[in-house]
């Protein structure tokens, strides 16, 4: 079953998913409104709905390489059940994030093909260029949320992510 988020993740771009609009965007992350900023923000992404840890988040869908590159830098904030998903397409080994030019401290859940969390790297550091890896086999998607969210809403490896 590739893996049941794959198809989770598909259903919800072409269904329940929708394209960030500036409003959407704003609702979901601040960013700098100087004219540089702007330039470095990736194309549009699509937003998702999905549920971990009995509560809804919604997140932006880093699909492409230049999205995953480009990630959250330069957010300001970001609310509370919001966050940034990678998807990679495909399995890794290993995947590995850091916080270059991230303005906020953030934790990453790394989470395989059937959509369970096997690995969560909590407190990265702000504008950091410290590696912060997965490391218990491969993964489809890595799951950026704000730093304590995992610990705060009681999610640890093992748990699951669902579109429902």
């Amino acid at each position: 079953m590739k893996k049941f988020l794959a198809a989770s993740l598909i259903a919800l771009m072409a269904g329940t998913a929708y394209a960030a609009t500036d409003e959407a965007k704003e609702n979901a992350v601040s960013t700098d409104a100087t004219a540089a900023t702007a330039e470095k923000q990736p194309e549009t992404m699509s937003l998702a709905k999905l549920k971990l840890g009995g509560k809804e988040i919604t997140v932006m869908i880093a699909e492409t390489e230049e999205q995953r590159k480009q990630g959250l830098m330069n957010v300001e904030r970001m609310d509370e059940n919001n966050g940034m998903i990678f998807s990679y397409g495909a399995p890794v080994e290993k995947a590995c994030m850091w916080m270059k030019d991230t303005k906020i401290p953030l934790d990453v859940a790394f989470i395989n093909g059937e959509g369970k969390i096997v690995n969560i790297e909590a407190d990265m550091k702000p504008l950091s260029t410290d590696s912060h890896c997965n490391t218990a086999g491969p993964i489809y998607y890595a799951l950026e949320m704000n730093a304590g969210w995992f610990a705060k809403n009681g999610v640890k490896p093992g748990d699951s992510l669902s579109n429902e």
